[in-house]
């Protein structure tokens, strides 16, 4: 799995991210309930991701009508203060085979899904997956 997409300031990012173990990567829509508890949870435990050789990529996926506008407010009511990427048309879903939101998966250097976030995983679930 490869894609490339536009981060909330306009440049363009590819993942997995270059130089990184472990890219893990945080799906989440503006309007989903449950990714108001879970990306403030993976943002905080960001420090402990990198320091098992992981980079947390919030990665936002927009609805018709949505805007980058509303992911950062979302974030912010959320408590985040954080950069991510944009997906406006679903490529990064589709590649990551993600179906529903919140979802968190962890790639290797090469692309390679490492692991899978199961239903209602929480950070610390993230943490143990990683090597």
């Amino acid at each position: 799995m490869s894609f490339s997409l536009p981060s909330n300031s306009g440049d363009l990012v590819t993942v997995p991210l270059p130089g990184s173990h472990r890219t893990v990567l945080d799906f989440f829509g503006p309007t989903c309930q449950p990714c108001a508890k879970k990306v403030p949870e993976l943002v905080g435990r960001r420090a402990d991701i990198e320091q098992r050789g992981g980079k947390l990529l919030l990665v936002a996926v927009l609805a018709d009508g949505e805007s980058t506008a509303d992911a950062e407010r979302a974030l912010a009511k959320w408590g985040v203060r954080s950069p991510f990427l944009v997906d406006r048309a679903g490529a990064s879903l589709r590649e990551a085979g993600v179906k529903d939101l919140p979802a968190t998966i962890i790639v290797d250097p090469n692309g390679r899904t490492r692991w899978r976030a199961p239903i209602g995983a929480t950070a610390e679930d993230v943490l143990r997956a990683l090597p």
